[in-house]
């Protein structure tokens, strides 16, 4: 506050002295002028008569002349006051206007703001470095959770944006350098409700140096960038950043995954894509994609990570690249951009099975599908798009499946921070087998007819589920199947998918397993409808019904037995 009052103080200094010597020179010549009172005997003011008139006599059009009626030359030195102090007041009034359009000062009382909202926080938050079109999708998926954001970004006219934006939990926002440091600290990465810093800029070295400064600043405090270099991204892990996500190898793996197992791009596909649903075409969605040959139009970081992934499955790949040598293309690259046909045709168009239009340049992209489709009506078309604006144009050109990257990156994070143990379960639910990922959907679709699933988390303690604790407590034992499902309550079944205990990771635990005080489940369930384990959490009156044979209907008397129970078992 004291550098605000300071430089108000600076650049009013001149027009308030001007303002100050007006009124000192009006007020001393009213003392010094004498006047006449109703007797006709010389008069004259005093000070505090005099200050009192010739403030009025500054803001006042119309004014009685006091004590007495002025001779002639005190109305001549009134004239003389009145101009010169609407001249200071003008003066000083636009001086103000000027600080107030000041970018200095309006950037001072917005930090003012920003550091007091910080302090008023009272409920978890997280501090998004950069308001692209990927801090956007974030930000609209963290105030859809309920969860407070804190945005810093260089760019004011991207935050002004926000203002128009329908966000159930309002955003603070701070224009200023993303990497500084005292920005950080001004943005709370010190605040006990600070869950993590998120930087997402388009810029993997500015990444780097807010990893960098978050670990240093609060060595304790989880950060996840944005990276789509190798060579930032091992320098962020060196630096104990706890999530490194590149959209151009997660789509590259979920690519991989369509070739070999459909069934668990389906499932990664179900639990990622809660909070904005990726563009894929359904038969891709059973069916996976073909093997044969696929042709990469160009061969920058997301052709890369294509043809990385496809490798492994011993696909057959033709690569088409303006500049085969400059990208580091395998020989036998062919020189264009893909959109010409003899280039296409060149690359084995007719006979290709899938084509990838991986270059950064949208209208490229697009380019490249119609010509495709015009010489291979049944290739299978696969678009990468680097503005998000132009999603709206791949959707209406029908590509079959959309890299979205700015959505793959803001799915990633969203589900690192609000569902860790399904990140957990996508991590390791690469060892399951073809089975037990087809039995795994054939239970999902069963449970939830066809729809897709939602997860829900249930951890064993005292905030979590009070009631199955105090239970557990009881030298009684509550297995993970008798949380899952009962008969006696049709449409509340879950499935575990994942057992945290311990540190160690359970996939698709057995459900006679009994649950211990620490225990962490994932369940997945049908939309909308309450799981078991979310009705037993903390209602013991239901646990005592159907696990422990009581079934008094009157309250006092459930009570009674089951404080019976618990003093036999001590």
């Amino acid at each position: 506050m004291s550098d605000i009052f300071f430089l108000v103080l600076r650049r009013l200094r001149t027009p308030l002295i001007f303002l100050i010597c007006v009124y000192a020179v009006a007020t001393l010549g009213m003392t010094l002028i004498p006047g006449v009172d109703p007797n006709g005997e010389p008069w004259r003011m005093g000070f505090f008569h005099a200050f009192y008139f010739v403030s009025f006599m500054g803001t006042t059009i119309g004014f009685g002349e006091l004590p007495y009626p002025f001779t002639d030359f005190q109305r001549g030195w009134v004239l003389v006051c009145i101009y010169t102090s609407v001249i200071a007041w003008l003066y000083s009034i636009g001086t103000v206007l000027k600080l107030a359009q000041d970018e200095t000062f309006i950037n001072a009382v917005a930090q003012r703001a920003f550091k007091l909202s910080i302090k008023r926080i009272d409920r978890p938050f997280h501090i998004i470095c950069g308001y692209g079109e990927t801090g956007q999708l974030i930000v609209t998926g963290l105030s859809e959770l309920g969860i407070q954001a804190v945005i810093i970004d260089l760019h004011s006219e991207r935050l002004h944006s926000l203002k128009l934006e329908e966000l159930s939990v309002p955003a603070i926002v701070l224009s200023g350098d993303i990497t500084n440091p005292d920005n950080l600290l001004a943005a709370g990465i010190n605040h006990p409700c600070c869950r993590g810093v998120i930087a997402v800029t388009q810029e993997d070295h500015t990444n780097l140096q807010i990893a960098v400064a978050s670990k240093l600043v609060n060595p304790d405090m989880p950060v996840i960038c944005r990276s789509e270099i190798q060579d930032e991204a091992d320098n962020m892990a060196s630096f104990g950043t706890d999530a490194i996500v590149n959209p151009y190898l997660i789509f590259g793996r979920r690519l991989s995954l369509l070739t070999t197992n459909p069934a668990l791009h389906r499932i990664h596909n179900w639990f990622i894509n809660q909070h904005s649903a990726e563009h894929i075409n359904e038969r891709i969605t059973h069916e996976g994609l073909p093997g044969g040959n696929w042709i990469i139009c160009g061969y920058g970081r997301f052709g890369k990570a294509v043809k990385h992934y496809s490798d492994d499955q011993h696909i057959e790949m033709t690569i088409v690249d303006i500049d085969p040598e400059a990208s580091g293309a395998p020989k036998g690259s062919i020189i264009g951009r893909g959109t010409e046909a003899n280039t296409l045709i060149e690359a084995g168009i007719k006979s290709a099975s899938v084509i990838v239009a991986a270059s950064d340049d949208d209208a490229n992209n697009l380019s490249i599908l119609i010509t495709a489709k015009q010489l291979n009506s049944d290739i299978v078309t696969i678009g990468h798009v680097s503005q998000e604006s132009n999603n709206i144009l791949f959707m209406h050109a029908k590509y079959d499946y959309i890299m979205r990257r700015s959505q793959v990156v803001a799915n990633e994070v969203l589900t690192i921070i609000s569902r860790p143990l399904v990140t957990k379960f996508l991590q390791y639910s690469y060892s399951l087998s073809h089975s037990a990922t087809d039995d795994l959907i054939t239970e999902i679709c069963r449970l939830t007819n066809d729809n897709d699933p939602v997860t829900w988390r249930l951890v064993i303690d005292a905030n979590g589920a009070p009631a199955i604790l105090q239970f557990i407590d009881s030298q009684q034992s509550l297995t993970i199947e008798q949380v899952s499902s009962n008969t006696k309550l049709p449409g509340t079944e879950g499935i575990p998918l994942l057992l945290l205990r311990g540190g160690m990771s359970h996939l698709l635990p057995d459900p006679s397993m009994p649950l211990k005080l620490g225990d962490e489940l994932l369940f997945c369930g049908r939309r909308n409808r309450t799981l078991l384990a979310q009705k037993l959490r903390d209602n013991i009156e239901l646990i005592d019904s159907l696990y422990n044979q009581n079934r008094h209907h009157i309250p006092l008397l459930r009570w009674l037995k089951r404080r019976k129970q618990f003093k036999s078992v001590d």
